[in-house]
């Protein structure tokens, strides 16, 4: 019974109910006439003033009938605006609706089913949005439904399986989700399926391998997953498959060629695809695009990649970039390929020679072969391509021709008249460039030969390139001049000159390139001043002379360069104040000022960059505050201000900056407490160290400020009202003791030794400044040793003095515990039996606490020596004490804080210690009386 029940439901849900409408020519004119109305036309629009009441709806424009019945509206391309009303569906003989390429919106008419003469139905184009309606599969007659372009959404109604005239279904570029229902397969005499970029899931059903009449399918860019169905391959009239950007998976089937024999396009780009190219793939003759960009495929030539595959004579596109093939290519690669012009293997593991024969490829327009280990030289005939476009070669093992000085492979492509892009970067060409290079095509717009060894000067001719609008030749030896003839790039955007040899002055020629908006000319020689007319490179984006010997003032005019988002002047001798203009700078992303001599005060319109991410001002001579302006650069992630002669106290306004990483304000003249928020809250003491005058970061070997060093004594007040002053008195008198003693000795050894020793240097004071001139700035002429924590440089300071400058590498961790040592060593010279490992505190320490008489001062022994020989007790007790107190000192002297005893423990102990001396000594006193 339940059986049954099924069997009679299943015409119901697959066969819905399709009633018909019986309308008359009347009813067409008021529909006619309601779509109309639904519309807002412009004034000039046709059906403004065609479609009118003083003319039959059948002479109107876009309207055809028959019998005096509507059969078709055709209104494609008029930029109208509104819905299609449900009226349309009044429209009963209606066959063809195109209303393609206008800007409807709205949802289809739900009723559409009652269009059953309905064969052709186009709405490409507009932004109709809502869901597909399901009874338009009572449209019975339909061959074409054209639904793509638009925001439609939701999912494709399985009852479009019912449409079995349909031969056109077009759905792409929706917004359609879920799955491709299996009853689509169930469309016999479908022949182009177009379903691509939709937000649909899930594998590609089987059925679909059931389309035998299939000619197009193109199911890009929806992230399909699984396997691609073997079913899709049984479909002998495909000739285009598109499954680009998908994330299908596994192997392709090794029989293709056995059930397409007329397949001519193959898109399976941005899949991860594994395995081997099938060998069969070669004997589809009629192929002529194959695209497997952005796969898993792997494997080497002949065994992943079949050598027949380059024989195909009809083959225009071959792309398999960003795979994981290797091998050697076939030595005859382009002598079968007579009608190839795209050839795309970037990003693969190939090597071996360039073959040579590509060049008889010569319908070849782009050859993109970078990113591989091809060895040996650049075939010499290349300017057999004379269609090419495109050449792409960088980043593979490619040279000059054995024993060639020039890099003569550029004469041959002075024929490619053609070319647009020539990317050599990354070889070892290790040649001169050739007169030549001015000659090549005058189309040519990309010109890149960065890291290729190349050497000589830069040829006057370059400039006849006048369509260049990148040239890339950083990395090289180039030697000499920028070339007077540059003034003949004028549509040049980006220019890199960076890490070569170049010499002379700011090349002036460059100010005339109004287009320029990257100037790169850093690591070079380049010296003298910034011209003023650099103010001209008003498109200008990004510049860095960085790493130059540029010794001027910025020019004023350098201020009009608002563009600007990325600037890099450090590592030059640039001078001089930096004005208020700065701020005019707005859209500044990364400043880079650092290891100039600037000076004078920071501007505070610095404040108003506010795109401002990173700023570097360090190893200059900026004087002054830091602009409590700072606050507003919201972005700002890395400030750098150290080294410099800042003055003042650190704004507390920088705890706003919540994007903060990294700030450095060392070794300036700031004071003041540090405040303790944001980026403050785990700042190192590194980031601060040179700031002697700052206060209020314990944590970070910084002091307390006096306010707080005063608030936390009023807490302890009650505590220590009566202990501080005690242990404070006995601890002065215990150190007035001991340096008195001291200070007997050393007058007994200077009187000893005469007037032999020989006097002290003093400390003498030393600006940044003048550490710069002596060294002059740090130069490698000047540098005389370098080590793991730094370099040390000589320095010749006014007087023939010559001192040793060790400059410390902050990144290196335990740095400024080196630092102390070192200072610490420099500051204390100890007596001669300290040598090797022995040092003063570890001495104390062997001899603590058995030998503890003979760590102390003599005279101090011989001052407490008086009961030595009358009451051995005493001496014991004394001894004692004078272990409890060192011990103490020891328990506070820890090196590190966390481990030392606080405050309060040790007035506790040198209490205790004093009570009992006091004790000893009235006792002592006592006995000694008695005897006299």
């Amino acid at each position: 019974m339940n059986v049954l029940i099924e069997f009679l439901a299943l015409p119901v849900f697959f066969y819905p109910p399709c009633l018909a409408k019986h309308h008359t020519n009347f009813s067409d004119y008021a529909s006619l006439l309601a779509f109309k109305s639904s519309l807002q036309l412009e004034h000039h629009n046709i059906l403004s003033t065609n479609w009118s009441s003083g003319t039959h709806y059948c002479s109107w424009y876009g309207v055809s009938c028959l019998n005096q019945r509507v059969v078709a509206l055709e209104l494609p391309n008029l930029a109208i605006q509104g819905r299609i009303v449900s009226e349309i569906t009044n429209l009963t003989r209606l066959a063809v609706l195109d209303l393609i390429s206008n800007d409807l919106n709205g949802n289809l008419p739900s009723d559409l089913g009652f269009l059953q003469q309905l064969r052709v139905l186009n709405v490409t184009g507009n932004s109709l949005d809502g869901t597909i309606p399901p009874n338009i599969s009572c449209c019975r007659l339909l061959q074409e439904l054209h639904l793509s372009e638009n925001v439609i959404k939701g999912r494709i109604p399985q009852e479009l399986g019912l449409l079995s005239q349909l031969r056109f279904l077009r759905l792409n570029d929706n917004n359609l989700t879920g799955k491709v229902p299996s009853l689509l397969g169930k469309l016999s005499k479908l022949e182009y399926f177009y379903l691509h970029e939709n937000d649909l899931e899930g594998e590609i059903p089987d059925e679909i391998g059931d389309l035998s009449t299939l000619k197009l399918l193109s199911l890009r860019g929806i992230n399909f997953n699984g396997s691609i169905p073997a079913s899709i391959f049984n479909i002998s009239t495909l000739q285009i498959v598109d499954l680009n950007i998908n994330a299908f998976s596994g192997e392709l089937p090794s029989d293709l060629r056995n059930y397409l024999p007329i397949l001519e396009h193959v898109f399976l780009d941005s899949n991860r695809i594994t395995g081997k190219i099938p060998v069969s793939l070669s004997n589809s003759s009629k192929l002529t695009a194959l695209d497997l960009t952005e796969n898993d495929l792997q494997g080497n030539i002949p065994s992943a990649i079949p050598s027949s595959l380059f024989n195909i004579s009809l083959l225009e596109v071959l792309k398999a970039r960003h795979n994981y093939l290797n091998g050697h290519l076939p030595h005859d690669l382009g002598t079968w390929l007579s009608n190839l012009h795209d050839i795309f293997l970037s990003h693969n593991q190939f090597s071996g020679d360039l073959p040579a024969a590509i060049c008889n490829a010569s319908k070849l327009v782009y050859l993109e072969v970078a990113n591989n280990s091809f060895t040996g030289p650049i075939p010499m005939m290349l300017g057999n391509l004379v269609d090419l476009k495109n050449l792409n070669l960088q980043n593979n093992l490619l040279a000059n021709k054995l024993g060639a000085t020039k890099l003569d492979f550029l004469n041959s492509l002075v024929t490619s008249r053609n070319l647009d892009y020539l990317v050599l970067e990354s070889n070892p060409l290790n040649g001169i460039f050739p007169e030549s290079i001015g000659n090549l095509s005058s189309k040519i717009k990309v010109l890149t030969a960065l890291d290729c060894g190349i050497r000589g000067s830069i040829p006057t001719n370059l400039g006849n390139l006048s369509s260049l609008i990148f040239l890339g030749l950083a990395r090289n030896n180039l030697v000499g001049n920028v070339p007077p003839s540059f003034v003949g790039l004028q549509n040049l955007e980006r220019l890199y000159l960076t890490g070569n040899k170049l010499e002379g002055s700011f090349p002036a020629e460059l100010c005339s390139l109004g287009r320029l908006d990257l100037l790169h000319l850093e690591e070079n020689r380049l010296s003298g001043s910034v011209p003023p007319c650099i103010g001209n490179l008003t498109e200008l984006r990004e510049m860095s002379i960085a790493a130059n010997n540029f010794n001027s003032n910025l020019p004023s005019s350098f201020w009009r360069l608002i563009k600007l988002d990325g600037l890099n002047l450090s590592r030059n001798m640039l001078h001089g104040f930096l004005p208020s203009d700065v701020g005019a700078l707005k859209a500044m992303n990364i400043m880079d000022l650092s290891f100039n001599k600037f000076s004078g005060e920071i501007p505070y319109s610095i404040g108003s960059l506010q795109n401002l991410d990173s700023l570097y001002m360090s190893r200059n001579a900026f004087q002054g505050p830091i602009p409590g302006t700072f606050s507003n650069l919201i972005v700002l992630e890395y400030l750098d201000l150290s080294t410099n002669a800042l003055s003042g106290t650190i704004p507390k306004s920088l705890e706003l900056l919540q994007d903060l990483k990294y700030l450095n304000v060392s070794f300036n003249n700031l004071q003041g407490e540090v405040p303790n928020k944001w980026v403050f809250a785990n700042l190192s003491y590194r980031f601060l160290m040179g700031n002697p005058r700052l206060c209020g970061a314990p944590g970070l070997h910084i002091p307390l400020c006096t306010a707080q060093g005063s608030t936390r004594t009023r807490k302890k007040s009650l505590i220590l009202a009566v202990t501080v002053p005690v242990v404070i008195t006995f601890l002065i008198l215990v150190v007035l003791f001991f340096t008195w003693m001291i200070w007997l000795r050393k007058k007994n050894v200077i009187e000893n030794n005469g007037s032999d020793s020989p006097p002290r240097m003093g400390h003498q004071k030393i600006t940044y400044y003048e550490l710069l001139q002596t060294t002059e700035n740090f130069s490698q002429s000047n540098l005389i040793g370098s080590g793991s924590f730094g370099t040390v440089y000589q320095g010749t300071f006014s007087g023939g003095t010559v001192f040793a400058i060790k400059v410390f590498d902050m990144q290196w961790q335990g740095v400024l515990r080196n630092f102390d040592s070192e200072c610490e060593i420099l500051s204390n010279p100890t007596d001669d039996m300290f040598d090797g490992d022995l040092s003063l505190h570890k001495w104390v320490s062997l001899s603590f606490p058995d030998a503890v008489l003979d760590i102390l001062d003599a005279d101090l022994v011989s001052d407490i020596g008086f009961t030595r020989d009358k009451n051995d007790e005493n001496l014991s007790q004394i001894k004692q004490l004078l272990v409890l107190i060192i011990n103490v000192a020891f328990l506070y002297l820890k090196e590190l804080p966390e481990e030392r005893v606080n405050m309060r423990e040790v007035v506790v102990q040198l209490k205790k210690i004093r009570a009992e001396l006091t004790k000893l000594l009235t006792h002592s006193h006592t006995e000694y009386e008695k005897e006299d």
